[in-house]
């Protein structure tokens, strides 16, 4: 095999700064592995975002600050003659700062708790673009060496806002050749654009029989007394099922003003059976299983 042709054509398109990254699952829950298909239309970008199977989801982070990403030096043996032979490339590491109103505690431990799952991540640039590794008529996310995610809290100083510090190393074996872009004119979107969904909580829920629930739709973020609330959904932002006659339930819904956020789901409950009521609203996730009463 001889020397590779070095020879580039006009205006080829190179990745800018680093902005900010989409977390996604390596593989499915039935170990398809996660991927773009480039010989498929464009995909509706956001129905990956909201994808209502968590393992196929894409998990946008917001936007970074201070990105570095590093290079370790590579590895070779060094014989006393002075011959070196090549032994590996050097890890390629990741670190950027969530600044502000983006560095609860709260999405701190939901950054935590992804160490117990195997990922990747699509890198964004401050241009828009995507950047994945091609394989083949495939762009995957580029594999993260799990155990070395290390997301961390810092403190607000007198001189220095609040930060979360996000850092980890890219797979050992990831090849970097194989990194392409997707552009906002190919795509049809500013990946900058796309936000991860917020997670909602069914809290203080209560029943009347056969009647109605009624619960506060809560945010995991805000104080310790005050949690913050979703306020102003409306009947199609909810859907509940019934997991014994395994069909859907029609409901209505009632925001309880002045109860900003407390809603009652009223419709005809079986006692004893299973239901799960979900919120059914682009941008938020959650869902609460109950037995009626």
């Amino acid at each position: 095999m001889g020397l590779s042709n070095t020879g580039l054509p006009a205006c080829v398109p190179i990745q800018s700064v680093t902005s900010t990254l989409i977390m996604v699952p390596l593989q499915t829950s039935t170990g398809v592995y996660n991927k773009i298909d480039l010989t498929a239309p464009v995909p509706t970008w956001n129905s990956l975002v909201n994808q209502l199977d968590e393992t196929k989801r894409w998990f946008p982070l917001p936007q970074f600050e201070n990105v570095e990403l590093p290079k370790a030096d590579s590895q070779f043996e060094e014989a006393n003659s002075g011959r070196k032979v090549f032994l590996r490339q050097g890890v390629r590491s990741f670190s950027g700062e969530l600044w502000a109103d983006d560095s609860s505690p709260t999405l701190l431990s939901k950054l935590q708790n992804n160490r117990c799952v195997e990922f990747g991540v699509f890198i964004i640039d401050v241009n828009g673009n995507l950047v994945g590794s091609k394989v083949g008529d495939s762009l995957f996310p580029i594999s993260v060496d799990n155990p070395s995610f290390d997301p961390k809290y810092m403190f607000a100083t007198d001189s220095t806002c609040s930060k979360i510090m996000v850092a980890f190393d890219f797979d050992r074996l990831f090849d970097e050749g194989t990194m392409y872009m997707i552009t906002p004119e190919e795509a049809g979107i500013n990946f900058n654009d796309l936000e991860g969904l917020i997670d909602v909580n069914f809290a203080d829920l209560t029943q009347v029989a056969n009647t109605s629930i009624t619960f506060d739709a809560e945010f995991d973020y805000g104080t310790a007394y005050n949690p913050i609330k979703l306020k102003g959904l409306v009947t199609g932002d909810f859907a509940v099922f019934d997991n014994t006659a395994q069909s859907s339930l029609q409901i209505v819904a009632t925001e309880n003003v002045p109860l900003e956020g407390n809603y009652t789901l009223a419709g005809s409950f079986v006692t004893g059976n299973s239901y799960t009521a979900s919120i059914d609203k682009i941008g938020y996730s959650g869902k609460v299983t109950f037995t009626a009463s």
